[in-house]
C-alpha cells in the first residue's frame, strides 16, 4: 500500500499540506477522525476525500468484519452547489483511478503502479474487478437520480443538507415510497460524513448522536464502528479552543503557499446606509471597479434571492458595457452549467487555480446569494457584500484573493439597518448589529482594515449567531418513519431535525415539461432527473401558482404517477410539474415574474414528444392534428400507412419546427438536436409518443411498479433467483456480516421470487404459457403493453409476487421448525416480502376472487398455498418491528438493501 504523500502526489501532481499528511497519519494509525477539521478557506479541506479514499484502500486487505473505514464517503453541504470544486475532484478521483491514462497522457510509471494499486484495492472490497474503483454520485435539485449500485461498493457522495439528512431518517426527498429504505440504509450505515462548513449545520451532530442513542440496544451491523454515520466537521470558522479540533501548527506555517494564502491582503471598507436600498449594493461595485487598472472581476454577496435580483437588475443598467452574471441555488443543472463554465473559464473567469490576470476584455460582476460561500473554489479581486454575521463574511472573505494573488483586494461591507424595532436581519437575525460593532471599532483604529485569514479571526472574535433548536428525536417518532411505503397520516416532517426549528425552509422541487399526461395517476415519461429541477420555497409556490388550474392546483409526481393537488396541501420534498409555456424561470432561474415559455430539459436525452401541444410550447409552431395521426399510425379508414409515407411526414414535421428556433435554445443547439432524431415512432400507450434521439438516456426501471420483470430476453425463474442468491451472498461477505446472517441473506435471494409461479403471473409475463411450461421471472414484453398485458392475464391491478412468495415460505417453516431461530425465521420472510420496497409493515390487500393456489419449490419441497391477494399476513406488522428492535432501523434496512440491490444488478445484466 503506497504512502498517503505518494498517493496523493499520484494524483495531484503535487506535494500536500503538512496538515493533510497530519491527519491522513492520524487517520491510519488510530482508526478515527478528529471530529473537527478547523482549516482557514482556500487551504485544501477537500483533500479530505484523497484521505478517506485512500483510507479506505488501505484497509481492503482486512477480513470485512475487522474493516473500520467506511465504504460509503459522503460529502454533505448545507446549500445546492452551483459551483462545485468538491464535485469535480470527487470526479477526478474516480476517472483517474478507473484509468490513469485517460487523465494524465504523461504519467510517470511510478505514479501509475501507485494509483493501479489504490484502484485494484478498491474494487477487491465490492468484490467485482470489472467494476468501478469508486462512484461519484450528486444529489441535488430533489430528484434521486442515482445511488451506489451496492452496499459494498466504494463511493462518494456528493449531497446538500436536505438529501442527505432526509434519507437518513426515511424520507428522502426525491426517493419513490419503495426506495426510501435502501436510500436509508446508504445514508445510516458504513458511512464517513464530511460534513463541509459544519457551523451552518449544527443539528446535524445532535442527530447522529441521537440516533446512536435511540439504536443502543440494536446489534451492530456490519460492526461496531460502521454501524452509524461517523461525522466528521470541516470549518473554517469554528470553535477554536476545542482540543478535538485538528488546526494548523508550526510546521504548516513554514510552508511557502500557506504562507502566502494566510497573508493574502483583503482591505474592507464599511458604508453604513441610513436606508435599505439594494442600488447602494450596485454603486458599490461600481465605484470598487474603479480601483482597477485593467478589466477585473467583483463578487457582490446578496442575502436572498429576491434582493439579487434587484441588483442583478441595477447592475445591467450601470454597467452596460461589462459583463453581469446572478448566480443563486434556484437554478436548475442546464443553466447553471452555462453560468459555471463562464465563471471557471481559464482566461476569463475566476476559477481560483488559473492566471486570469489581464486576460478579460471587460469587468465580471457576479450577483450571488450564499451559494458562492462554500464548495466554490474561485478567486475575484473585489468583493462586495451585504450586511451578514461573522462566519458568513469569513467565508464571503475566503473567495475574495483566495490564493494571494493580488495586491490590493478590496471588500466594500454595506450595513443597512433593520426594518424590525428590535434589529433583527433576514437571514441573521440579529448578528449584522454586533458585526457591525466590530467593524466601526477597526475602522476608527486602522481605517482600512486588513482581513487577511491569518488576522481575521483576531480581528472578529468568536462568531455570535445562534440557530435555534432542533425536535429532540424519540424512538416512538422514528417508528414512524419507518414505516417507509405507507406512511402515518400527520406525521412530523422531517427537516427540522436536521436544519432546526428555524433553519428548515420547506423546499419544493419544480420542472418543467412541454407534454404533461392529462388526468389522475398517468405516468410522467420520461422520468425526471436533477437536470431539470429547481427547489423553491413552498411559500413562493404558493403565491405564484395560486391562480393555476382553478384555484391553485398543481401536477404533484408520486410513485404511482401525477395527481391533480392543491397548493395549500404540499409538504416540504414534494415534486410538481410545470407545462413550459407557465414561465416562472429565465436565465438565471427561478423568477415568479417571467412569463417566457421554458425550455423543456428532457428534450435533450429523450427525444421529440408528437403531440401538437406540446410541439407549439417547445418552439411557437403549430402541427396539425391529422399529419401528427399519419405518422404516429393513425387513419381515417383504416388504411395502413406507408412507412416511407410516414417517414416524409416525419420530414414535414421537422422541416416545420427547424424554421423557428426552440424556446431556450440557440439556433446551433436546437438544429444539432433535430438532426440527432431517430425517425422511428417509439410508441407508449397512455403515454405520449416520441421520436428519440439517436442515443437516448436509460430509463432506470420502476420498482414500485414491478418493472423489474421486464428485461431484454425472457429468463428462467430458476436461473434468476440462483444468480441474486449468489450475487447477495457475496455482498455479504464482502461488507463482513456474519455467517449466520449471510446464509439469511442467501436464502432470500434463492426464494424473493418464487410467487411469480402463479399461473396469472406466468401468463403476464408470457401469453402463450402453459402449466408444463418452464417458469419465468423476465419478460421480454415492450415497457407499453406492460399494463395491457397483466390486464389480460387476469393479474389483480396492485397483487404483489413477493406476498406469495412470502406465503410459501412461511408454510416450509412452519413444515421445518427445527430451520433457524426466531429472528432468523422472522428475518427471511420479511427479506422476501420486503424487496420490493413493501411490507414495512405490511402489504396492502388488493381485490382478487380468485380460489386458485400458487405452488412453489422452496429448497426442493413442493408447498402449495392460496393465491388471492385479499389475504393479509397480519404477523408481518409485530414481525418487521421486532426486527427494527434486534437490527436497529438502519441496519435492517442494510440487510433489505442487499438483497434488493442484488436483484437490480443482475436484472440489468438480463441474468
Amino acid at each position: 500500500m503506497p504512502t498517503f504523500n505518494d498517493f496523493y502526489c499520484a494524483i495531484n501532481k503535487r506535494e500536500p499540506f503538512p496538515w493533510q499528511s497530519r491527519l491522513a497519519a492520524h487517520v491510519a494509525s488510530t482508526g478515527k477522525w478528529y471530529p473537527e477539521i478547523g482549516v482557514p478557506t482556500g487551504l485544501g479541506k477537500t483533500a479530505c476525500l484523497d484521505i478517506a479514499v485512500w483510507w479506505l484502500a488501505s484497509q481492503a486487505n482486512r477480513i470485512p468484519i475487522d474493516r473500520t473505514a467506511p465504504t460509503r464517503i459522503w460529502w454533505v453541504v448545507n446549500r445546492r452547489l452551483l459551483v462545485d470544486s468538491t464535485y469535480e475532484h470527487a470526479k477526478y478521483i474516480s476517472e483517474i483511478l478507473n484509468n490513469p491514462k485517460s487523465v494524465e497522457s504523461e504519467i510517470s510509471q511510478k505514479d501509475q503502479e501507485i494509483i493501479t494499486n489504490v484502484a485494484d484495492r478498491l474494487r477487491s472490497i465490492n468484490g467485482n474487478l470489472e467494476s468501478e474503483p469508486i462512484q461519484v454520485i450528486r444529489l441535488r435539485g430533489g430528484v434521486a437520480s442515482q445511488r451506489p449500485s451496492s452496499p459494498s461498493q466504494p463511493a462518494i457522495i456528493l449531497s446538500t443538507l436536505p438529501m442527505y439528512g432526509s434519507r437518513l431518517l426515511f424520507r428522502g426527498y426525491g426517493s419513490s415510497r419503495g426506495m426510501r429504505s435502501i436510500d436509508a440504509a446508504m445514508a445510516g450505515t458504513d458511512s464517513l460524513i464530511l460534513l463541509d462548513e459544519a457551523h451552518l449545520t449544527p443539528h446535524l451532530e445532535s442527530l447522529c448522536l441521537a440516533i446512536a442513542d435511540c439504536t443502543a440496544n440494536a446489534i451492530n451491523i456490519p460492526n461496531e464502528s460502521r454501524a452509524t454515520p461517523r461525522l466528521v466537521q470541516l470549518t473554517a470558522t469554528g470553535d477554536q479552543s476545542n482540543e478535538n479540533r485538528l488546526t494548523l501548527n508550526e510546521e504548516d506555517e513554514q510552508n511557502s503557499i500557506v504562507q502566502q494564502r494566510l497573508n493574502a491582503v483583503k482591505l474592507l471598507d464599511l458604508r453604513v446606509m441610513s436606508k435599505k436600498n439594494e442600488n447602494s449594493l450596485a454603486e458599490a461595485a461600481c465605484d470598487i471597479l474603479q480601483y482597477a487598472s485593467a478589466p477585473a472581476s467583483c463578487i457582490v454577496f446578496v442575502n436572498t434571492p429576491k434582493t439579487a435580483r434587484k441588483v442583478f437588475s441595477r447592475l445591467r443598467k450601470l454597467m452596460k458595457n461589462d459583463e453581469i452574471l446572478l448566480l443563486t441555488g434556484r437554478m436548475r443543472e442546464r443553466e447553471a452549467e452555462l453560468i459555471r463554465k463562464r465563471i471557471l473559464h481559464p482566461h476569463h473567469g475566476i476559477l481560483a487555480s488559473s492566471d486570469n490576470q489581464n486576460k478579460r476584455t471587460q469587468h465580471l460582476i457576479i450577483v450571488s446569494t450564499q451559494t458562492l460561500e462554500v464548495g466554490a473554489d474561485i478567486d475575484a479581486e473585489y468583493m462586495v457584500t451585504e450586511q451578514c454575521g461573522v462566519r458568513a463574511l469569513i467565508q464571503r472573505l475566503g473567495r475574495l484573493n483566495r490564493f494571494g494573488k493580488f495586491k490590493n483586494a478590496i471588500a466594500v461591507y454595506v450595513h443597512y439597518p433593520s426594518k424590525s424595532k428590535v434589529e433583527d436581519w433576514a437571514v441573521y437575525g440579529s448578528e449584522p448589529k454586533d458585526l457591525l460593532q466590530k467593524l466601526q471599532g477597526l475602522e476608527n483604529n486602522f481605517r482600512k482594515v486588513n482581513l487577511s485569514p491569518r488576522n481575521v479571526s483576531d480581528y472578529l472574535g468568536s462568531p455570535m449567531d445562534t440557530f435555534g433548536r432542533a425536535p429532540e428525536l424519540l424512538p416512538g417518532i422514528l417508528w414512524e418513519w419507518t414505516k417507509t411505503f405507507f406512511p402515518p397520516g400527520g406525521e412530523a416532517s422531517v427537516e427540522p431535525y436536521f436544519s432546526g426549528i428555524n433553519g428548515s425552509r420547506k423546499l419544493v422541487t419544480i420542472i418543467w415539461r412541454s407534454h404533461i399526461p392529462q388526468g389522475n395517476n398517468l405516468r410522467l415519461w420520461p422520468r425526471i432527473s436533477d437536470l431539470e429541477a429547481i427547489d423553491v420555497p413552498i411559500n413562493e409556490v404558493r403565491e405564484a401558482l395560486k391562480d393555476d388550474l382553478n384555484g391553485g392546483n398543481v401536477f404533484r409526481l408520486n410513485s404511482d404517477g401525477l395527481t391533480i393537488e392543491e397548493t395549500s396541501n404540499l409538504k416540504p420534498g414534494d415534486q410538481i410539474v410545470l407545462p413550459t409555456d407557465r414561465g416562472l424561470m429565465d436565465r438565471f432561474g427561478w423568477n415568479p415574474e417571467a412569463t417566457d415559455p421554458v425550455m423543456d430539459a428532457a428534450l435533450m436525452k429523450h427525444g421529440l414528444p408528437l403531440d401538437t401541444e406540446a410541439i407549439q410550447r417547445i418552439c411557437g409552431v403549430s402541427v396539425s392534428k391529422k399529419l401528427l395521426d399519419i405518422v404516429l399510425g393513425k387513419f381515417d379508414d383504416d388504411i395502413e400507412i406507408d412507412p416511407q409515407e410516414q417517414i416524409t411526414r416525419i420530414d414535414e414535421i421537422l422541416h416545420s419546427i427547424s424554421q423557428k428556433c426552440a424556446h431556450g435554445w440557440n439556433p446551433e443547439e436546437w438544429n444539432k438536436f433535430l438532426s440527432s432524431l431517430n425517425k422511428a415512432v417509439v410508441k407508449h400507450s397512455k403515454e405520449v409518443s416520441r421520436l428519440r434521439v439517436e442515443q437516448p438516456e436509460p430509463e432506470i426501471p420502476n420498482d414500485d411498479l414491478d418493472e423489474l420483470s421486464l428485461a431484454d430476453t425472457a429468463t428462467l425463474l430458476e436461473l434468476h433467483c440462483d444468480a441474486v442468491a449468489n450475487h447477495a451472498r457475496n455482498i455479504s461477505s464482502r461488507i463482513g456480516l456474519p455467517p449466520d446472517l449471510v446464509e439469511v441473506i442467501e436464502y432470500a435471494g434463492r426464494l424473493h421470487d418464487i410467487g411469480k409461479a402463479d399461473q396469472r403471473f406466468q401468463r403476464w409475463l408470457n401469453p402463450e404459457w402453459e402449466r408444463n411450461s418452464a417458469l419465468l421471472a423476465k419478460s421480454d414484453v415492450l415497457s407499453h403493453h406492460w399494463e395491457t398485458r397483466r390486464a389480460e392475464a387476469d393479474w389483480p391491478r396492485g397483487g404483489r409476487h413477493e406476498a406469495l412468495s412470502a406465503r410459501l415460505i412461511n408454510v416450509w417453516l412452519e413444515e421445518n421448525p427445527d430451520w433457524g431461530d426466531s429472528i432468523k425465521r422472522k428475518l427471511l420472510i420479511h427479506l422476501v416480502i420486503s424487496h420490493h420496497g413493501r411490507g414495512r409493515p405490511l402489504i396492502k390487500p388488493v381485490t382478487d376472487n380468485t380460489a386458485l393456489m400458487v405452488e412453489g419449490s422452496v429448497f426442493g419441497k413442493r408447498v402449495s398455498v392460496s393465491a388471492n391477494h385479499e389475504v393479509v399476513d397480519w404477523d408481518q406488522p409485530n414481525r418487521f418491528r421486532i426486527l427494527n428492535d434486534h437490527f436497529g432501523p438502519w441496519g435492517l434496512s442494510l440487510l433489505e438493501a442487499i438483497v434488493r440491490l442484488s436483484d437490480h444488478v443482475i436484472s440489468s445484466r438480463r441474468a
